[in-house]
């Protein structure tokens, strides 16, 4: 650029000298048109002054191309600079946010995976804890199905046939007792009683020895079979119906439930009733069937240890009354 500029002050100098020259005619051609006239000496000074003023002001032309050429030399960059910077600044920025949405968006990915896993572990929990609560509830059904074929077993062999033969002998007992209340009532009587005085609150007596005493089929059989009441046919019944009770009992002990443990002890009780009310019966229905009838007192001894153990009606009732209930409650559970 400086190169170009001197070649312009040249040209513009020889311009300048050219026109200088052009000012003033040449020597032939000043011989030509006046050839008489000297040229005066008083024309120098002019030429010189002229020549100064032509230095001058190409003095000040080259001062103002020296300045545009230093004004060219320091050419401002910060334009192109600030460009620059605000690219790099803009592809850094570019950068930094393709970055962070990329790192938002692999966290956003890892999130949802990670929710898509535990929601994954939460089905397989839930599954696992449907299928528990199904191997539980089908445990609990086959126990309870075992628990209620259990129960029908203990209503069927046990509890079901002593309540029913229970309730037959009650009723004789009563109908037996009616009976010799009417054909003597200055012997036999009943009456109310206290609460588990027996099956029905009532209580039968026979009068012996200027009292009355509560009637016992053991102690007292001998009192009233045979003796012209004609009740032997009640009494027949009902050994025939404690036998009954008897086989019951044998086959079906096993079938006690199990809070009911002290029923054992007292089907052990009426064993021993039977077998001692069992002789007796036979020694005054034997002496009843002879063709001359005549009963007399029979040989075994017998106290109040082998009375009917009252007990065992509370408790057969109590067990039969209860599987019922809950029989009902496993029918009511299977229709819901």
């Amino acid at each position: 650029m400086r190169q170009n500029a001197s070649w312009a002050t040249v040209a513009l100098v020889l311009a300048c000298q050219t026109a200088a020259y052009g000012q003033g005619a040449s020597p032939k051609a000043a011989s030509t048109l006046t050839p008489a006239a000297p040229i005066p000496v008083v024309q120098q000074p002019t030429v010189s002054k002229d020549l100064t003023e032509v230095a001058a002001q190409l003095g000040a032309i080259q001062s103002a191309i020296d300045k545009l050429t230093e004004k060219a030399d320091k050419t401002d960059y910060r334009p192109a600079t600030f460009g620059l910077l605000g690219i790099l600044i803009g592809g850094i920025i570019t950068f930094l946010t393709t970055f962070f949405m990329q790192q938002r968006l692999i966290t956003h990915q890892q999130d949802l995976a990670e929710k898509a896993a535990e929601h994954t572990r939460e089905l397989a929990d839930d599954k696992a804890a449907q299928e528990r609560e199904l191997a539980g509830n089908r445990a609990r059904l086959e126990i309870g199905n075992s628990f209620v074929q259990w129960q029908l077993k203990q209503l069927s062999e046990l509890y079901g046939p002593l309540h029913a033969l229970l309730r037959q002998s009650n009723a004789l007992y009563r109908h037996m007792n009616t009976v010799l209340a009417k054909r003597d009532p200055t012997r036999f009587q009943l009456q109310q009683g206290l609460p588990g005085d027996d099956f029905d609150n009532m209580v039968f007596e026979i009068y012996l020895s200027g009292q009355w005493v509560r009637f016992r089929t053991i102690m007292h059989i001998s009192k009233v079979y045979g003796q012209g009441y004609g009740i032997e046919d009640y009494f027949n019944e009902l050994v025939a119906i404690g036998g009954r009770m008897v086989k019951v009992i044998a086959e079906g002990a096993g079938y006690v439930r199990p809070e009911q443990s002290d029923l054992v002890s007292i089907f052990g009780k009426y064993l021993a009733h039977y077998s001692v009310l069992d002789r007796l019966h036979s020694h005054m229905k034997a002496q009843w069937d002879a063709p001359v009838h005549g009963v007399s007192a029979p040989t075994i001894e017998v106290d109040e240890s082998a009375v009917f153990p009252q007990e065992i009606q509370d408790l057969v009732d109590a067990g039969f009354g209860a599987i019922t209930r809950e029989l009902n409650e496993w029918r009511a559970k299977a229709a819901a």
